[in-house]
């Protein structure tokens, strides 16, 4: 095969360009990795809550640290039309001070819905002031069984299980009871408000007794054949719903960060298509003689541009195998803390993206294929 011939005869040549190529995919696998992990960093803990919506205190989406969902609100959103289950889901800042270096952590209290959570080690079970942790707390010199202190509220949790892919703005999240989350919750904003002046005695229970039951939001699941939109146009404007994704994605920057790391995808995917066509286009004007001579004796510009593109292929392929494994070496030596999630599917798209751009490029070398006339090409003149 002539595609194949000339390949194995300019190994030097080819293998550069294989580099080059595997260099560009390699790019594109890497930036997607960090770009997945980052939203994983950012807001997995958000994001992979099982329900088909979540509910958010009016004018407060998709802000989660904003909204605040009564005991009623919650009795109220599992009684609406369409609602199958609802439970709470709650939120609040802490940092760990017990350690030899203090951390922030976000706590999230998960109702009676803990077992959610894929457990990478210890149990699943929550009791009172225990909690489950991301396993990047692990990080911090935290292990199972470790009682933590939690600073400035005052308060101490006992790790008793592991989770993975659970973080929220790139720092660990600690799982709760609901009820342990209200405690805390609580803590935390008596202390806010005792900063700013003092809070009494009397007050404090009032505040306590108001927070009974609340939650920051309401996870949902609907019957069949509900849709988030008609639950909303029961909701009316008392509330704002949405799915896990769309919530995640909606807040503290992930648009802005979403479309900045996309741009970088897609500037890669651009700069391999650039380098496959102008890599055989300089090759195809390097052998117009030998192209001219092929079609002297009879070979048409479809049987040529069909062995550009077996050579094309051949050397894509070749490049995806390389790029991967120096993505995979990438992701490999890069710090714990460090945000690199491997999606195969999206590596599946960004290879078949190189593909089609490399094909896209190759119409460079097409047109100077059908540009190449045998005569003048190998000197002839008309008589």
């Amino acid at each position: 095969m002539f595609a194949l011939r000339e390949l194995l005869g300019s190994k030097l040549k080819f293998g550069l360009i294989a580099l080059a190529i595997g260099l560009v995919v390699s790019l594109t696998m890497v930036t997607s990795a960090m770009s997945e992990g980052l939203l994983t960093g950012m807001s997995g803990a958000k994001s992979s809550l099982a329900a088909d919506g979540l509910v958010f205190q009016r004018d407060t989406y998709p802000t989660l640290e904003r909204s605040i969902i009564t005991a009623d609100d919650l009795a109220t959103i599992a009684s609406t039309p369409g609602v199958r289950s609802a439970y709470g889901v709650g939120h609040t800042f802490a940092s760990v001070g017990s350690t030899d270096e203090a951390f922030d952590i976000r706590v999230f209290g998960l109702g009676d819905r803990a077992d959610q959570l894929p457990i990478v080690e210890g149990t699943g079970d929550l009791g009172p002031d225990e909690a489950i942790a991301d396993v990047t707390a692990k990080l911090e010199g935290i292990e199972i069984g470790d009682t933590v202190t939690l600073t400035p509220v005052d308060a101490e949790l006992t790790v008793v299980g592991f989770t993975e892919h659970r973080r929220y703005v790139m720092v660990p999240t600690f799982f709760v009871s609901l009820p342990t989350w209200e405690k805390l919750h609580v803590a935390s904003v008596l202390g806010r408000v005792k900063d700013e002046g003092g809070v009494d005695a009397a007050a404090a229970a009032q505040m306590e007794a108001e927070f009974s039951g609340s939650a920051s939001i309401a996870a949902i699941d609907l019957e069949d054949g509900v849709t988030l939109a008609d639950v909303q146009a029961e909701f009316g404007d008392r509330y704002t719903v949405a799915t896990p994704v769309e919530a995640a994605r909606g807040g503290n920057g992930m648009p802005e960060m979403i479309l900045a790391v996309s741009g970088i995808q897609v500037a890669s995917i651009v700069i391999g298509a650039l380098l496959v066509g102008v890599f055989f286009y300089i090759t195809t004007l390097h052998k117009t003689t030998q192209i001219a001579a092929v079609k002297a004796i009879g070979a048409s510009n479809s049987y040529l541009y069909l062995e550009l593109i077996i050579q094309i292929t051949l050397l894509v392929a070749i490049a995806t195998v390389l790029g991967t494994v120096l993505a995979l070496g990438a992701g490999a030596g890069m710090p714990p803390m460090m945000a690199f999630d491997p999606d195969p599917g999206r590596w599946a798209i960004a290879v078949l993206a190189v593909f089609g751009t490399a094909y896209l490029g190759s119409l460079f070398s097409l047109r100077s294929i059908l540009k190449t006339d045998p005569a003048t090409a190998l000197g002839r003149t008309e008589l």
